[in-house]
This record gives C-alpha cells, structure tokens and sequence, in this order.
C-alpha cells in the first residue's frame, strides 16, 4: 500500500483515540459531579430536618409570649381606666378604711385584717388616726359649755352618745337645765347601712364570678337580716352561687326558700325555673317536670315559663 495514503488513515485513528479518551474522560467527571451535588442535598435535607423542629418550638414561644403580651396590654388598659395603680390603690385604701370605720361603731367583727398602709408608708391608723373614729357622732348642745361632759366624766357609748352615769347627772344637769336633751343618731338607720353594705359585698363577688365570697355574704346578710327589703334578692343570689358552683341539691334547697318564704317577691319564678334545672341536673327528670309545669301554670304570661317550655321541648 502507498505510505502517502496511510499517513492520512493513521491521523484519523489517532484522532478518535483522543476523542473517545476525552469523551470517557468527561463522562467520568459528570458522574463525579453528580455524585458530589446529590451528597450536598442530602446534607442539605438532613440540616432541614434538623432544623424544623427548633423552628416549631419557636414559634409556639413566640406565641405564648404574644398572648401574654396581650393579657399585659389588657391589664395596662384597664389600670388606665382606673386612673392608674396609685389611683387603684387609694380606692382600695378608702373602701378598707370606710369598712373600718362600720366595723368600730357597730362594735362587730368584720375580720378585716391588718389595716393597708396609706400611700405605701405607715399603717392608716398611724396615719390617719381618725379612720377608726366613731361612725356616728352625737348632736352637740350648741348652749352646753365644751368641757362640761370632760369635766363631769361622762363615758360614751358605741354610738358615740353618752352613757347613762346616775353618779354624774346631778352636775351634768346643772349645766344644761332648760336646754334641749342631745338626741344620738338611731340604731335602724346603722343597721340598714351595714345590711346594704353586706349586701353589695356579695353582689360585687357575685358579678366578679368569685362565687364563694359571694355565698358567704349572702349566707351572712340573711342570717342577720331576713326580714329585710332585700332578703328575697339575697336568698335567690345564694341560691345562684349554689348553681354558679355545681352544687345543685344545694341550690335546690335554696331555690326552694324562695318559692315558699318569698312567695309574693319577682324572684320566685326564677326560682321555679332554677329549681327544675336543678332537678334535672340530679337525673330527677319527674321532678323538673312538675316543676316547669308548675310555673308554666302560676306564671303563664313571665319571661321564665316561655323558658319552661323550651326547656319542657327539649327534655323529654
């Protein structure tokens, strides 16, 4: 064979020699890259994983701090209403020293504790040494001369007006003849503050839903007062703390209390309805069912027996 025509033959299989090593060459390098970018993702996975649940722990943080920071912003908003917690506390000051100051000239025991401290200093009976002054002070004789109850050692009552001392009337009344006799202030009027006050203590616990507080000054009002305006109220909202608190045979009974002793009162058909709740509450379903049915007849025109048949209709 010619060797000039071989020369080109040899360069062409040269040629593809290099060509197919660089080709090898290059499909082994895009192997190895792809091996190195699939090791990265599976790094890069494994990191995520690892991640996800430090950023749900997170977040649950963030959201209680959210909520908390609401519950602050609501307990600001409502200091603000008040005027503020200097404010806040002076009220509280002025109702706790009022409280004493029944509870001095009523001769009770309200057990109120250590008297607050006025302005965060002394005690308020080191401060204001009048806060436990008598309520009710006597009518003074404008005629009588200023030292002659001093002089002649006439004790004073609870109420502030003097005391009965056979021993000193003789120079008592030589200094206030033909002058007027000091009329006190009457006990019924102390009385029915004190019943009022008891009786707001209970309804102010009672709207906080502090519902035990509230069945302690209900339970007190009506074993001291009874036979007040009020006692139909004061029974009935003793009957609800029962209620408000699960305690239904108690509530029952209170209930019950109402329907016979305050029979005439706007509370009894309340009464009537709570009752047969009650009742059904115990799995005494005859029983709530007479009741209902009771009021429906007593009261069939009232806001409670129109419930009385919802109730009737939907407890069968």
């Amino acid at each position: 064979m010619n060797s000039k025509r071989l020369l080109p033959l040899c360069g062409l299989i040269c040629a593809t020699a290099m060509l197919g090593a660089c080709v090898g060459q290059g499909s082994s390098n895009a192997a190895n890259e792809s091996m190195y970018l699939e090791q990265r993702v599976q790094e890069h996975d494994t990191l995520l994983r690892q991640m996800q649940p430090a950023q749900a722990e997170v977040w649950n943080q963030v959201q209680a701090m959210r909520q908390e920071l609401n519950t602050l912003k609501g307990l600001v908003d409502d200091l603000k209403n008040v005027g503020g917690a200097a404010a806040l506390a002076e009220r509280v000051r002025a109702h706790d020293a009022a409280l004493r100051q029944v509870e001095t000239s009523m001769a009770l025991n309200l057990n109120l504790g250590e008297p607050m401290a006025a302005g965060g200093a002394a005690p308020a009976h080191a401060a204001a040494p009048q806060a436990n002054a008598p309520l009710f002070q006597p009518q003074q004789n404008p005629y009588a001369a200023p030292a002659a109850g001093a002089a002649a050692g006439l004790a004073t009552g609870p109420y502030g007006d003097a005391a009965a001392a056979p021993a000193a009337a003789p120079a008592a009344a030589g200094s206030t003849w033909g002058q007027p006799t000091p009329q006190p202030e009457a006990k019924p009027a102390a009385k029915k503050d004190i019943s009022l006050a008891l009786y707001d203590a209970g309804l102010n616990a009672f709207q906080a839903r502090k519902y035990d507080e509230a069945q302690r000054s209900f339970a007190d009002f009506m074993k001291n007062y009874s036979t007040h305006s009020m006692a139909p109220d004061a029974q009935y909202y003793l009957a609800e703390c029962y209620f408000q608190r699960n305690q239904f045979p108690d509530a029952a009974l209170a209930y019950d209390t109402v329907i016979t002793k305050f029979s005439k009162s706007n509370r009894t058909p309340g009464a009537y309805l709570k009752q047969g709740i009650c009742f059904s509450k115990m799995n005494q379903k005859a029983a709530a069912k007479a009741r209902m049915n009771e009021l429906i007849k007593k009261y069939p025109n009232s806001p409670e027996a129109a419930r009385a048949k919802n109730f009737l209709k939907t407890n069968k």
